[in-house]
């Protein structure tokens, strides 16, 4: 109904310019006619009126045919709009914003203005720095200063969404019209899926496969960053090896799966025992263990080494072929330094292992203390019980 009104109205519209040229062109004809004769000529009168009535049919035409190919191409340019704005608004965890060249907000889709807590209206006009702050606003101003011509920047930020962190991988790119650049275009992945999973297996490959505690991987990175840090605060560190007594003689007696149950007791009073942040028990190798202690003088190591050692007795798992006790015990060796730039922490895996040798000679079942252990220093921390 509407489209045959529409169409009603634009007939009406063009009798009505081909009656009003018609009358143009008589009166002009008519004027002519006595002008040059002195009289109304009746083949003057015709001839216009035929000739207006072809030319005006034909204009119109022409008018007509221009006017459905603009109709033609509005309709499907507003058809593509639709279908661009519908794919933007459902990209899901993508982040879609479109700037000028002076970095102020041209358009942006729902998960953008989800994320921002604002709106496209709210947002047109400011620029992206204005919708964002804290961290994340150094971010994005890098962003915008590394931006090169060609090529996108990418960065990094997370965002507090849902009641939870979620991280955000995002390209600034240049939108370029005719060789200038007309403005950038700002696509921010959200990617704390996979960044979980990495995380996950990131944990996964620092932790021992049979005990759940940290490997010797971790161990090794570990030692090696408290090793520089403490370096730098000339603060000591003290490390304590582990090694269960007469291992292989409880595996040869009871058999692999219980030693593999030993192992994993033994490893839980490690982890029951190291509470402090920095502090990391891992298994070293076989039936070896360590426990890494930044900022911890020698009696607050030997402390805890004791506190191992007398917990994992109390757990009286049976050991037959034991020659110092009827149940499964450890013997520990600890080292302390207050490290320098001009070592590494070999020294410290040395003093360990001379000190746990030691331990074995004298008996087993027993903790002993490096003798090249520096004496105990005033701002050096004892590890209260």
């Amino acid at each position: 109904m509407k489209n045959w009104l529409v169409k009603l109205r634009a007939g009406r519209i063009i009798l009505a310019t081909v009656v009003v040229s018609v009358l143009l062109a008589e009166t002009i004809v008519t004027a002519l006619s006595l002008w040059m004769h002195d009289e109304i000529r009746s083949d003057y009168l015709i001839a216009g009126f035929i000739t207006t009535v072809i030319v005006s049919f034909i204009v119109v035409v022409i008018i007509q045919s221009i006017v459905r190919a603009l109709q033609r191409a509005d309709e499907q340019l507003l058809e593509r709009t639709l279908y661009l704005d519908s794919i933007l608004q459902s990209t899901g965890d993508t982040m879609i914003i479109a700037l000028d060249t002076t970095f102020r907000v041209k358009y942006l889709n729902a998960m953008a203005a989800r994320v921002l807590g604002t709106s496209v209206d709210k947002a047109q006009g400011q620029r992206i720095t204005e919708l964002v702050n804290g961290v994340r606003r150094e971010h994005f101003e890098q962003a915008m200063r590394a931006v090169n011509p060609g090529h996108g920047h990418s960065f990094q930020f997370n965002y507090e969404l849902d009641e939870s962190t979620h991280y955000f991988e995002a390209t600034l790119s240049e939108i370029q019209h005719r060789g200038h650049l007309a403005g950038f275009l700002l696509v921010a992945h959200d990617a704390t899926d996979s960044k979980m999973l990495e995380e996950t297996l990131r944990n996964l490959s620092y932790q021992d496969g049979l005990t759940g505690i940290a490997n010797r991987r971790r161990f090794d990175e570990k030692l090696e960053q408290e090793w520089r840090r403490t370096t730098r605060e000339h603060q000591p560190i003290s490390l304590i090896m582990i090694d269960i007594d007469f291992f292989k003689n409880y595996n040869d007696l009871y058999g692999h799966p219980a030693g593999d149950e030993c192992l994993k007791k033994i490893a839980y009073v490690l982890m029951e025992s190291v509470s402090r942040p920095g502090d990391i028990a891992a298994r070293y190798g076989g039936e070896e263990f360590a426990v890494i202690l930044p900022n911890t003088s020698p009696p607050g190591a030997q402390k805890l080494a004791e506190q191992i050692r007398a917990q994992v007795e109390a757990l009286e798992l049976p050991h037959a072929n034991s020659i110092t006790s009827p149940w499964v015990t450890i013997s520990a060796g600890i080292a302390t330094r207050i490290p320098t730039s001009d070592e590494d922490f070999t020294a410290l895996l040395e003093g360990a292992d001379r000190a746990l040798y030691l331990a074995k000679q004298q008996g087993r079942n027993r903790v002993i203390v490096d003798s090249h252990c520096p004496p105990q220093q005033s701002r050096t921390e004892v590890r209260p019980a």
